[in-house]
Order: C-alpha cells, then sequence, then structure tokens
C-alpha cells in the first residue's frame, strides 16, 4: 500500500477493513475496529484543529500505552501536526525542558498523568487537553464522545509525505536528549520495512508491550500492524505475570521486546501455557540480545526469536534475521531491511567483510535531522549517509553484526575492549540475568574492566567465580578487574541500559564501603 501520510492511512484502513478489529486493551476487552479507530482519530484531528492546531505545529503526548494514546498519536499527525511523545514517568523539570525545547504548544494528557505535568513549567502555554471525567483516571476523550462530536469541515492542507510527523527525543549518552526529526515519509517507510521483513499479513495479530514513545513500540507494534491490515493487542504496561496469558487468549501471532523482557519471561514467568501456538516468532532489538538468552528462550519456549536492529534515526528496524526456514545467524542483528548499509573506516572508505568499523546508512527511512542542534547534525550526516556511531562488521554472507558504540568502547593501556564482548562470556553463566560491562578510570591503565551483574532470583554467585570463567574465554587484559552485583540496573525508555550511570553507581557502592570500613 502506497500512502502520503498517516492521515491516508487511516482513512483507507478505516474504509477497507470496517469491521475487521484493529486494536484491544486486554484489561478491559474493549475493541475498536478499524472503522471505529478512523472515526475516533478523525474526531481528535477535528478537535485539535479546533483548538487551533495548525499545520506543523508540534503537540506533546503525556500518555502510557492503550486505546488512548493510539489515537492521540495518530489524531495529532492527521491533524497535520507534529506529534512529540512523552515518557510520562519523567519528572517536571524533565518534562518541562522537553517542552520548550520541541516548542510545543499543546499537551495531550489524561488525569491519571496529569500529575507528571506538576513543576513543567507550562505557564503560557495554552491549554493543557485533558477533556477528563472527574470520576474516571482514565479517560481522555472516550471512544463515545469521539463518535458523538461531528468532525470538522475546511479546505485545510492535509499532511504531505515529507512533512514532519514526530520528534522522537533520545537519551543521549551526555547532556539534554537530542530531539529526531521523523517525516510521514521516514515512519511510513519503515513501517513498511517491517512489515516485509517479517511478513505480516491481516491474519497476524501483535502484542504491544513496549512504550509508544519509544520508536520500537510506535513503528513496530502500531504502525506496521496497521500498514499491514493486521491486529494489536495492546496492554497499559508489560506484566511479566500475564504475558503469556495475553498471548494465549488473543491468539498472539508475533511480539517485539528488547533482551531485558526476554530475560524476565525465562526468570520470572514460570512455563508458558501449552496452547501458545499461535506464535510464529518473537523480535528482539533496541539493545544487543545476548545469545545464551536467545538459546535458552528458544529452547524453553519453542519460539524462534528473531534479533533485529534498529534506531530512532533511522525510524527503527535497520536490519533484522529472516524468518524460519531461512538462516538466521545467533549474534548477528541479520541483513539490511529496506535501507542501504556499509560498513566504513575514519576516512569513510568502505571496508570489506570482516572488517570492523562504523556502521552508516542511507535510504528513505532515515531522519530529517536533530531539531535546533547542528553540529550534530554535521556529526552525523554526511554526504548522504547516517553515521550511526555503532561500530561492527558484515560476514561474507552480507550478515552485521555489532561489536559496541564507538564513544563506549574501553581504552585499557591502549587495548580497545568491547563492552559487548565481555557481557556475552558472562551471560553464559546460568546465575545471570543481566549485565553491563563499563571502563572505569585508572591511574596506571587509563581506563579498567569492570561488570555490574544482576543474578537471577534465588541464585548465588561469587566475584571471583565470575573472573575464572572470564579467564578461561577472554585474553587477560579484557577479564573485568571489578565484579559488583546489583538489584537493578539503571535504564532509558528503551530497555536500553545506561552505560554512563553505571559508573555513578560504582562510585556510590564504593563511597558506602568506604563509610562502612571507617565505622
Amino acid at each position: 500500500m502506497t500512502v502520503r501520510s498517516f492521515r491516508e492511512l487511516v482513512e483507507r484502513r478505516g474504509d477497507e477493513l470496517t469491521d475487521r478489529i484493529f486494536i484491544t486493551a486486554p484489561e478491559t476487552g474493549v475493541s475498536l475496529t478499524f472503522g471505529r479507530y478512523r472515526r475516533a482519530v478523525m474526531q481528535f484531528a477535528a478537535l485539535l484543529e479546533g483548538k487551533g492546531v495548525e499545520r506543523g505545529e508540534r503537540v506533546a503526548v503525556v500518555l502510557s500505552n492503550g486505546l488512548n494514546a493510539a489515537i492521540a498519536m495518530l489524531g495529532v499527525m492527521s491533524a497535520g501536526g507534529v506529534a512529540v511523545p512523552v515518557n510520562p514517568k519523567l519528572k517536571g523539570p524533565e518534562i518541562a525542558w522537553l517542552l520548550n525545547h520541541s516548542g510545543a504548544r499543546l499537551v495531550v494528557t489524561d488525569l491519571l498523568h496529569q500529575s507528571s505535568l506538576a513543576g513543567a513549567g507550562l505557564g503560557d502555554k495554552p491549554a493543557t487537553v485533558d477533556g477528563c471525567e472527574k470520576d474516571n483516571p482514565y479517560a481522555l476523550y472516550p471512544v463515545s464522545r469521539f463518535e458523538a462530536k461531528r468532525a470538522g469541515q475546511g479546505d485545510r492542507l492535509l499532511p504531505a509525505r515529507d512533512d514532519t510527523a514526530m520528534i522522537l527525543y533520545t537519551s543521549g549518552t551526555t547532556g539534554h536528549p537530542k530531539g529526531v526529526i521523523l517525516s510521514h515519509g521516514n515512519l511510513l517507510s519503515n513501517a513498511g520495512h517491517v512489515s516485509e521483513a517479517h511478513r505480516l499479513t491481516s491474519a497476524d495479530v501483535a502484542l504491544c508491550v513496549l512504550p509508544l514513545f519509544h520508536i520500537n513500540g510506535f513503528v513496530f507494534t502500531l504502525l506496521a500492524p496497521l500498514l499491514s491490515g493486521s491486529a494489536v493487542v495492546m496492554p497499559g504496561r508489560f506484566h511479566v505475570e500475564r504475558f503469556w496469558h495475553w498471548v494465549r487468549d488473543h491468539r498472539v501471532t508475533w511480539f517485539s521486546a528488547v533482551p531485558t523482557i526476554l530475560s524476565l519471561l525465562l526468570s520470572h514467568a514460570g512455563p508458558a501455557p501449552a496452547d501458545i501456538e499461535s506464535v510464529r516468532f518473537a523480535r528482539s532489538a533496541s539493545a544487543p540480545l545476548p545469545v545464551a538468552v536467545l538459546e535458552e528462550f528458544e529452547h524453553r519456549f519453542g519460539i524462534p526469536v528473531i534479533e533485529t536492529y534498529g534506531i530512532s534515526e533511522a525510524a527503527g528496524q535497520v536490519t533484522a534475521n529472516p524468518l524460519p526456514p531461512l538462516v538466521r545467524k545467533p549474534g548477528s542483528a541479520g541483513l539490511p531491511a529496506g535501507n542501504e548499509l556499509a560498513v566504513v573506516d575514519e576516512d569513510g572508505s568502505r571496508l570489506p567483510a570482516g572488517s570492523l568499523g562504523e556502521v552508516v546508512l542511507r535510504g528513505d527511512n532515515i531522519f530529517c535531522g536533530y531539531l535546533a542542534n547542528p553540529e550534530a547534525d554535521r556529526e552525523a550526516l554526511q554526504e548522504g549517509w547516517y553515521h550511526t556511531g555503532d561500530l561492527g562488521y558484515l560476514d561474507e554472507d552480507g550478515y552485521v553484526f555489532l561489536t559496541g558504540r564507538k564513544k563506549e568502547l574501553i581504552n585499557r593501556s591502549g587495548e580497545k575492549i568491547s563492552p559487548r564482548e565481555v557481557e556475552e562470556i558472562i551471560h553464559r553463566l546460568p546465575e545471570v540475568e543481566e549485565v553491563g560491562v563499563v571502563g572505569l578510570p585508572h591511574r596506571l591503565y587509563g581506563e579498567e574492566v569492570a561488570a555490574f551483574v544482576m543474578l537471577r532470583q534465588g541464585r548465588y554467585l561469587e566475584a571471583e567465580t565470575v573472573r575464572q570463567f572470564c579467564r578461561k574465554h577472554l585474553a587477560g587484559f579484557k577479564v573485568p578487574r571489578e565484579v559488583l552485583f546489583i538489584d537493578e540496573f539503571p535504564k532509558g525508555p528503551s530497555g536500553k541500559i545506561q552505560r554512563r550511570r553505571l559508573v555513578d553507581v560504582y562510585q556510590q557502592i564504593t563511597s558506602l564501603q568506604e563509610k562502612e570500613k571507617r565505622a
């Protein structure tokens, strides 16, 4: 299907698949057909137009997953506005910075999340759109209220493929996040790539447990099903105890996850129900998937895991392993999926198979630039290619293997160490649920390797056991000098471990240990 904008997509799907179920909230059992979803989105777009939202105007959306969020996001875009999704777990000052930087004039929320806006300094920003029933914290603009209104009429210019549809803020390694500018064309292109790579059809049912304020949840498990005419089951959030019940009860055929979710399902969910044979595959994205986790998940649940590689600046998916029976390579992020990919050296020259370098991309899905950040644009966008900052190599078959971020390499006495290589080894220990490896400042070596380990429930492990295991599989300079056990990892909204904060965790632990020694 070729469409120019999300308004056109929503309208065409609503007209062609009027009575087919599109989206379901499993907690309440409420479902919307494509026809009802179309009416709700268009009514919300008309409401925004009535609030004075014009083409290209930015509207912040502060909502958790659910029918409201799915309606609001597409409603903003269908009105010609620019959606600025905001994590409702952010604190007031953090939201204030995003609102000010994005220039959002309007904020869409509900009573459940209005407290998130406390301290956000809305100031002279026009009204927060809440429209809530005072006795219902989940009500935004219920579907019944949408359908009771008449859609706005007028000669407004419809959104075009090159118009900005979304500004998505990514958590940077330093300082404030960067606003990634994505057009209707960028997002539609990637949704098409996802649908093609995973062979989505109208018979599919996706389970969306990743937040819509992140590219993974929004493109893969909302836009791709909408484009392919398939269905979505969208709970308010991931819940490890309910996960397999949702899969069973709604005959889910695929789901998108991050490695943390797969690890939690292995550690906490117990055996899966017997009748989950509807699932064709699980996809993993947003962070490297340890081979040990992939293999254990497939063995335990009998579900093929498709490892992929995606980034916000590419509107989502970049590469994907093929579906069975084609070759999937554990440890690889797969083959380019709809865009062109190369590995280059420091001078920008292409490298042959097997040579390590920086991954660069180009294609219709690549973003338009960063909001108000020309320096970042110059660094990232060079001669038609997007420089990802990710290190990796291509094998002889064209499969991509990622080894880490350029900025995350550990430099120990001139030896460059990939954190992922060390993490893969430690993940082989059956007691380990998650691991993060970073470089700590060291007086003699410049940096020293440190491993932060979270154990599975009820398991025990000695730091020296970890080091001994690493010595069997790694060169001596790669073996972690420090091994620290923690209960929880600091993570961003995509579920990716925030390595820079692990250094702070180390300092907190060592400071506490020093105080205990002096006591």
